[in-house]
């Protein structure tokens, strides 16, 4: 009975790990480390816009999964502490995959400061008198008209050729002739975006540019991070667990144990979930508190050894080689959290290595091809095999179609296909990349012209654009493929 019970402790010990760092990980976009002088300055301009009824614009430009957005909201988080963010002041976003009509943008904008109402049926000539009109509905009885904060999501967006950038101008032209207090942040991967704008756009624009670069800290004094440090620092930061902190503690802990709690006692508020994540998640965070803070002692050393450890140290120098991407390691320990149980109440270097291999480095060109139809896979094959006749000369259409169909025709088991669908299929490998049109070296007049641009479709010379060890290892793993093709590919080319 005594072993009985000590397992269901164990169990629900794990299980609100578990829950608690499932939350960390994914829920927790509030919590933002690192570019304090970044961070700094968009306080700045989203407060004195708030609070002083300033108008200001800006750009925030870094790669993707570098924490832009979690900037953004631990700002705002912020400064919902400090000021009456409902009251002074009004956060429209926007996302340029959405909102790319001006039309469904303004709707947007209408619904965010809720003034379907003051429209109606209203109608307005320009974008410009509509916007003028919602801007005006916010003047309160004391003339003082409540800040708008405009976040523009995917700002490149906006910018693409073929579309009227209007709802950028308008933005714009509000924050430079100030008709209203406004902030407008564009956040954006894309580095070259000032280059998309228009003349009109980009003499309304403050030129404001904030840069967020992974590992890179700006200021006086502030040096380049290594990328392993950081991602270390990360691992640590979301698998540990704040300390429960009890009068009565247990006896009988190691040394050990207490020096690696005293390590991490400086980085305790790292290690919490904000009480406004908890409270946007519905949870309640006072069963939490029926942690064993000795059981949590033991995870937090457990996971200071984790990231000692040659194998996760190797792992994590892989991840840093292929991605900056914080989401894609975030999702790595998620799974690692998941897999959390009584019988493995720990997690293991292995498999950390091993959950990294799939995600960051994985055979995708094996993959791909496994994912093909059999049909498309039949012509890669051809393909193959016809580089093998002609020494690696490229091969048209027609020249693959001959060998599949010659294939085809020795194998009654294989099902007639007519030739548009051999062709749709051949079409589909080029749009995958798979295979690659070859490009003319006699033409004086365009040196990036392709033999695609002047030959009928059938004559486009084409080449392979994956090695020839993916596709064996994608015919050898692929468990689906007929056993005609597989002695196909492996008997010797006549």
């Amino acid at each position: 009975m005594v072993e009985i019970s000590s397992e269901n402790v164990l169990a629900a010990q794990i299980k609100l790990i578990r829950k608690y760092l499932k939350f960390k990980i994914i829920e927790d976009n509030v919590s933002f480390r690192g570019h304090n002088q970044e961070r700094n300055h968009v306080y700045d301009l989203m407060k004195r816009s708030i609070v002083n009824g300033e108008s200001h614009s800006a750009l925030m430009i870094g790669p993707r999964g570098c924490g832009k957005t979690t900037l953004i909201n631990s700002v705002l988080n912020q400064l919902s502490k400090e000021v009456d963010l409902q009251n002074d002041a009004i956060i429209v976003k926007l996302n340029g995959l959405i909102h790319h009509d001006d039309k469904i943008a303004l709707k947007s904008i209408t619904a965010q400061m809720q003034l379907e109402n003051a429209v109606g049926d209203r109608v307005f000539g320009t974008f410009a008198e509509n916007l003028s009109f919602l801007l005006s509905c916010l003047q309160s009885d004391t003339r003082h008209a409540r800040s708008v904060v405009f976040l523009l999501q995917e700002f490149h967006m906006f910018c693409r050729s073929g579309r009227t950038q209007t709802l950028l101008y308008n933005l714009f032209d509000v924050t430079h002739n100030k008709q209203a207090p406004m902030c407008v942040l564009g956040v954006t991967n894309q580095i070259d975006v000032m280059e998309l704008l228009e003349k009109r756009v980009k003499s309304r624009f403050s030129h404001r540019h904030i840069f967020i670069f992974p590992y890179e800290e700006a200021g006086a004094g502030a040096t380049q991070k290594s990328p392993l440090i950081t991602c270390t620092k990360v691992l640590v930061q979301l698998l540990s667990m704040p300390i429960v902190k009890k009068e009565s503690k247990k006896k009988g802990r190691s040394r050990k144990k207490s020096t690696a709690t005293e390590e991490m006692e400086t980085d305790q508020a790292d290690y919490s979930i904000p009480e406004v994540v908890l409270e946007r998640c519905k949870v309640n965070s006072s069963q939490f508190a029926q942690l064993d803070p000795g059981f949590v002692e033991d995870w937090n050393a457990h996971i200071l050894s984790l990231a000692s450890d040659d194998k996760v140290t190797d792992a994590l120098e892989k991840l840093c080689y292929y991605t900056v991407n914080e989401q894609i390691f975030r999702d790595v320990l998620f799974q690692l959290v998941s897999q959390l149980s009584p019988s493995k109440p720990f997690i293991d270097a292995n498999d950390l290595s091993t959950t990294i291999d799939k995600a960051v480095a994985p055979e995708h060109r094996v993959k791909l091809l496994q994912s093909l139809s059999i049909l498309e896979l039949s012509l890669v094959i051809a393909m193959k095999h016809g580089l093998d006749i002609f020494d690696g000369q490229p091969m048209n259409f027609e020249m693959v179609l001959h060998r599949y169909t010659k294939f085809a025709n020795a194998n009654s088991s294989t099902q007639t296909v007519p030739r548009p669908v051999i062709l749709k299929a051949f079409e589909h490998l080029q749009e995958l990349e798979i295979i690659m049109p070859v490009r003319s070296t006699d033409s004086i007049y365009n040196t990036g012209e392709t033999t695609a641009s002047r030959v009928q479709k059938e004559y486009k010379l084409y080449t392979l654009a994956v090695p020839i060890e993916d596709i064996s290892e994608a015919v050898k793993t692929f468990k689906a493929l007929p056993t005609e093709i597989n002695h196909w590919y492996n008997n010797s080319v006549d």
